[in-house]
């Protein structure tokens, strides 16, 4: 099956991804200006914020100071950071200098490092305080001209010493090709690979997603990727920042600072992988956090069931989506936002606008028909802005679709598909001092419903025992909480569980 859609970024000019994000330039916009003092980034574990008007402002001061340094076109800059607002600006004043970014994820060793900075050919390293010992590793394996730090540490160059005030250059720019972005792939087993985008390749990326209705101007959007990821990037961060939404960064946490920093934040859009959306799905921890605020959770980077995303949508009360994307094509390309209405919560949806895909057999590279499994393909340029050769990206994915045009992804190709979580019940009655076994929500006071377990033994076992061997063989998001034995589980002649009777018999009624 093949689908192509009209050519969304016919409809918008060739301009630099500067120009897409703030406007006219960085420092001397008045779109910045029409969003006032509506925030723009906020780091959630601290009390560094910036307004649109300040974020811009920021941008041109670093941008001008690069340009000053000689830091511009034909210069690729690796940004090894955390998530923060101080990503943000280095990010967008790389790019309004003129050079290239290349954003690393700040968990990278540094030998994988060292190997990013070779093949991007990378002149310049910005690191974090806390990373540059990892930096400073990888510059001896493969050496930069340039290294900077924010803050003030010792031997090293300090990025505060390199904002001037000014605006930003004026610095000639070839959008169709010129580079705007080098993006780093990940995958299973298989080392970072350095992709290179032009301007027309990541604006048309943001804009199909800023067009898609994923994020609007009234959001706060937070992504539990990490921005240096190109889905989270241009799938959130960019188009948040071209339509004056307020987007939260959080370096590297713990599911219960990401709880609550949607709670203390009011989070409204949240970009999630499924393992998380599980969690949001059925960790006991989650109802202890306010998470009303969120009006959609859309989940990327890999295979998520309906029933995880039903589970997840029931409890936070908002949709879950699903989104897919790759970073060759600079971003999302697939968004399900009719999942609910259409009865297919376990699809990333139609190709957004401006996307050409297909499944092909991967034997034999022929077209599949609607249902059959085989290859996710994307044509690449996604828009013809951009001065690249047009070329078939097989993606490594395994996918199908159905007869609308809807995709499934299944997981990456080759690979075995995971078994679906085990189920504490069945479980337990795999257990050899066990008859019977069923669970049940009880009403806690600390959680709301709690899920614990009722046994029905065949001979003498301690509660003790069968509770750890019942949560070491279940995601922790299923664990049960306490166990119960009771001479019989009641049921109804359909077989449904008497959950009052059976209360009563364990005497939690």
């Amino acid at each position: 099956m093949i689908c192509m859609r009209v050519d969304a970024a016919a409809g918008h000019p060739a301009v630099t991804v500067s120009r897409a994000v703030f406007g006219v330039a960085p420092a001397a916009d008045p779109v910045t200006e029409l969003r006032g003092g509506r925030l723009a980034v906020v780091d959630a574990m601290g009390d560094r914020v910036m307004t649109h008007p300040e974020l811009a402002a920021a941008v041109g001061s670093l941008a001008a100071g690069l340009a000053r340094e000689g830091i511009g076109p034909g210069t690729v800059v690796a940004l090894h950071l955390p998530d923060s607002p101080e990503f943000v600006v280095a990010l967008h004043a790389v790019t309004a200098a003129g050079a290239t970014p290349m954003p690393v994820r700040p968990t990278t060793p540094a030998a994988e490092l060292a190997a990013l900075l070779a093949e991007a050919d990378a002149g310049v390293l910005i690191t974090w305080p806390v990373l540059l010992d990892i930096a400073r590793t990888a510059v001896r394996e493969r050496p930069v001209r340039r290294l900077f730090c924010f803050g003030d540490e010792p031997g090293v160059e300090s990025v505060t010493a390199l904002h001037t005030g000014a605006a930003a250059p004026d610095v000639p720019v070839d959008p169709a090709r010129d580079a705007a972005l080098i993006a780093c792939t990940r995958g299973d087993g298989v080392p970072p690979r350095a992709v290179r985008l032009t301007h027309a390749e990541v604006v048309a990326g943001l804009t199909r997603v800023a067009d898609a209705g994923l994020v609007g101007p009234s959001d706060v959007a937070l992504s539990a990727l990490p921005l240096a990821d190109p889905i989270a990037l241009n799938g959130l961060l960019n188009p948040g920042l071209r339509l004056g939404a307020t987007v939260v960064t959080l370096a590297g946490a713990g599911r219960h600072e990401l709880l609550r920093a949607i709670q203390d934040h009011r989070v409204t859009v949240l970009l999630a992988p499924p393992r998380l959306v599980e969690v949001l799905a059925y960790d006991r921890s989650v109802p202890r956090y306010n998470l009303r605020s969120l009006r959609a959770v859309v989940s990327t980077g890999g295979p998520l069931s309906a029933e995880a995303a039903r589970a997840c949508a029931n409890r936070l009360g908002c949709p879950v989506r699903q989104a897919y994307g790759t970073a060759e094509a600079a971003g999302i390309t697939h968004l399900n936002p009719r999942g609910v209405e259409e009865g297919t919560l376990d699809s990333v949806g139609r190709g957004l606008l401006g996307v050409a895909w297909r499944v092909v057999d991967p034997a034999t590279g022929t077209d599949q028909p609607a249902y059959q499994p085989g290859e996710l393909c994307l044509r690449l340029p996604m828009t013809s802005a951009a001065a690249v050769p047009v070329r078939w990206l097989t993606t490594g994915d395994q996918a199908f679709a159905d007869e609308h045009g809807r995709v499934y992804i299944l997981g990456r190709l080759g690979a075995a598909r995971p078994e679906p979580p085990a189920e504490p019940d069945a479980v337990l009655a795999a257990h050899p001092a066990v008859a019977d076994a069923v669970i049940v929500p009880v009403p806690d006071l600390e959680v709301g419903l709690a899920p614990h377990a009722f046994i029905v033994a065949t001979r003498p076992v301690s509660r003790e025992e069968l509770l750890a061997y019942v949560n070491g063989h279940v995601p922790s998001y299923r664990r049960v909480v306490a166990l119960h034995v009771v001479d019989l589980i009641p049921r109804s002649p359909s077989g449904r569980v008497r959950r009052r009777a059976l209360l009563q018999r364990a005497g939690l009624s």
